[in-house]
C-alpha cells in the first residue's frame, strides 16, 4: 500500500540496563545482538513493508547524531527531534501530525527502536495484516504477546471475540479488545495466564494517522490542540521552534493510558511464535542472549546485571576471535577445556603470545589489544564488566572489521 508509513520510537532512556546503556548512547543504539544496533534491526525488519522513504524516527534531539551515523540513507525530513521526552502520547501524536499531512489517509505502523523479534518472517507476515485491518480506518490495532508465564512486568489486555472487518478478508484471530490492565501482581498474573483470552501489552500498534488523532482529540484534547499548531509549520523553517515552544507546555503521558486504556475502537492481533522481548532489564537480556552462534563457534551468557557478566565460549579447533580491544570492558578469562593460543599487548605492534591450559587464567584490562586462537576444541570461562557492546574489531578473518567504531 502506497500509504503505509512506519514511526519508530527511539527516545527511550533505557535506565533499567545502565551501566550497558548510558543517556549519551541508550540500548536503542547499542549492537546488542550482532553487528547492527536495535534501531537499525527494527529498520530491516520493516522495510520489506515499508521503503525508507516512508520510515520516520521519532528521537530526542541529544541522539540525532546518533540516528543519522547509524541510518545515513534516512530522509532528513523524516527525522522527528523531539526537544525533551514527554512519553508516547505526544511522540505518537506528533508523528501522525506529520504522516496525515503527508497522506490524509496514511496507515503508520508504531513501533518501539528497542525491542527484540528473533522471527522478522512472521512479523511481517502479522504486521501486514494488521495494515490491513488498520487501513479500513475504523480502529486502532495493537499486538498481543500470547503470555507464557505469570509476568508482572507487563501491562495485559483481555481480548477474545473475533472481529471480522468490512471486506471479511482477515482471519478470525483479530480480536475486539475488553480492557486493558495495568501490571498485576503475582497472583493476579497466574489468574490470566490460566484464563487464556489474556495478552502481554507489546507497545506495538498500526492505525491510521486521522484515526488515531481523532481518538488523541477525544481523550487527550489539550495535547491534540497543541500538535495540531504543528501541521501549520511542517517542512518550515519555524517548525523547531513552534516544537520547543509546544512541548515545553506538554505534560507527560503514555499513549497506552491516555488513549488505548479508554478508546472503545480497538482490535488485537495475537502475536504468537515471534520471538518478542521488550529487553526491559538484565534479566530479559540475558535471556535474549542466552545463546548466540558465532562464525567461531557458540558462547552461552550465564550471567548478566548491572555488576558483571558471565559467558561460556565454546571455540571451535582452529577457529580464532577477532583481533580486538575494548574501551571500557574490564574481563578475565579461564581456560576450561582444550589449548587456546593467546595473543596480547599494549598495541598491535607489540603482541605477544602464549599457550594456555585448562586451569590457566588471564586478565585482559581496557585498552589492550587481544586476539584467542582455538588451537584445540575450546571452553573459555569469560568473567567482565557488563559492557557488552564495547569491542573494537583490528583485523578479523570474518570480514568484520566494519563494525569498527
Amino acid at each position: 500500500m502506497d500509504n503505509t508509513y512506519a514511526v519508530i520510537m527511539a527516545g527511550g532512556k533505557g535506565e533499567r540496563l545502565w551501566p550497558l546503556s548510558t543517556p549519551e548512547k541508550p540500548k536503542q543504539f547499542l549492537r546488542l545482538l550482532g553487528d547492527r544496533s536495535m534501531l537499525q534491526e527494527t529498520v530491516a525488519r520493516v522495510l520489506p513493508l515499508v521503503p525508507l522513504e516512508r520510515i520516520l524516527v521519532v528521537t530526542s534531539r541529544d541522539h540525532v547524531d546518533l540516528v543519522r551515523d547509524q541510518l545515513p540513507r534516512l530522509p532528513q525530513r523524516n527525522l522527528l527531534a523531539e526537544p525533551v521526552g514527554k512519553g508516547t502520547a505526544p511522540c505518537v501524536a506528533l508523528a501522525a501530525v506529520v504522516v496525515h499531512a503527508r497522506a490524509p489517509e496514511g496507515v503508520m505502523a508504531t513501533l518501539s527502536a528497542d525491542h527484540v523479534i528473533s522471527d522478522p518472517n512472521r512479523f511481517q507476515s502479522l504486521l501486514a495484516a494488521a495494515l490491513r485491518v488498520a487501513n479500513e480506518g475504523t480502529h486502532l490495532v495493537t499486538f498481543g504477546i500470547p503470555p507464557t508465564r505469570p509476568e508482572t512486568g507487563y501491562g495485559y489486555i483481555e481480548a477474545s471475540e473475533p472481529w471480522r472487518g468490512a471486506s471479511q478478508a482477515e482471519p478470525a484471530d483479530v480480536l475486539h479488545v475488553k480492557r486493558f490492565t495495568e501490571k498485576p501482581d503475582h497472583d493476579t498474573a497466574t489468574q490470566f495466564l490460566n484464563q487464556g483470552t489474556y495478552y502481554w501489552n507489546s507497545g506495538m500498534f498500526v492505525w491510521r494517522a486521522d484515526l488515531v488523532l481523532q481518538e488523541i482529540g477525544r481523550y487527550l484534547p489539550a495535547l491534540h490542540e497543541s500538535i495540531a499548531e504543528l501541521s501549520k509549520h511542517l517542512d518550515h523553517p519555524s517548525f523547531a521552534t513552534t516544537l520547543e515552544d509546544v512541548y515545553s507546555n506538554l505534560g507527560s503521558q503514555s499513549i497506552d493510558r491516555g488513549v488505548m486504556e479508554k478508546s472503545e475502537r480497538i482490535l488485537l492481533v495475537p502475536a504468537s511464535d515471534i520471538g518478542w522481548s521488550d529487553v526491559g532489564g538484565w534479566e530479559a537480556l540475558r535471556a535474549v542472549l542466552a545463546r548466540r552462534d558465532k562464525p567461531w563457534g557458540y558462547e552461552h551468557l550465564w550471567a548478566l546485571n548491572e555488576h558483571y557478566a558471565g559467558k561460556f565460549l565454546h571455540v571451535k579447533a582452529g577457529e580464532s576471535l577477532s583481533l580486538q580491544y575494548h574501551e571500557t570492558k574490564d574481563e578475565t578469562i579461564h581456560l576450561v577445556e582444550g589449548k587456546l593460543l593467546l595473543r596480547v599487548g599494549a598495541t598491535e605492534n607489540s603482541i605477544e603470545e602464549q599457550v594456555l591450559s585448562p586451569g590457566d587464567s588471564f586478565h585482559i584490562p581496557p585498552g589492550t589489544v587481544h586476539q584467542m586462537q582455538a588451537l584445540e576444541n575450546c571452553v573459555i570461562a569469560e568473567v567482565s564488566t557488563p559492557h557488552l557492546d564495547d569491542v573494537v574489531r583490528l583485523r578479523d578473518r570474518y570480514g568484520r572489521e566494519s563494525a569498527v567504531r
